[in-house]
């Protein structure tokens, strides 16, 4: 199962990152997609104030989309509690949630 706070390898139309920010519960259900933010290379960052720093990659919670689970190929890594929070707090800022 997909859980939030992963990151996965999606192949569809175009293979990228994506960190899983839809809930585990969410998740678990027989709905074919998962949300997911955009993770990308450092060096492909473009100006976002609301981008979070992940190693020598970035989260782009402004990058979002929701693509099929059966896309999924591979998870290439777990982000930590802090990072999750940078990211909720960016998506609560998105859409002026407080």
């Amino acid at each position: 199962m997909l859980r939030r706070g992963e990151v996965w390898r999606i192949e569809g139309a175009r293979e990228r990152l994506g960190l899983i920010i839809s809930s585990d519960v969410y998740n678990g259900t027989a709905v074919p997609i998962a949300v997911v933010a955009e993770v990308v290379d450092e060096q492909l960052l473009r100006d976002s104030p609301l981008a979070v720093p992940m190693g020598d990659y970035v989260i782009m919670p402004d990058r979002l989309s929701s693509p099929m689970k059966k896309w999924f190929t591979e998870c290439v890594d777990v982000v930590d509690s802090t990072t999750m929070v940078k990211v909720s707090r960016a998506l609560r800022i998105i859409q002026d949630l407080g």
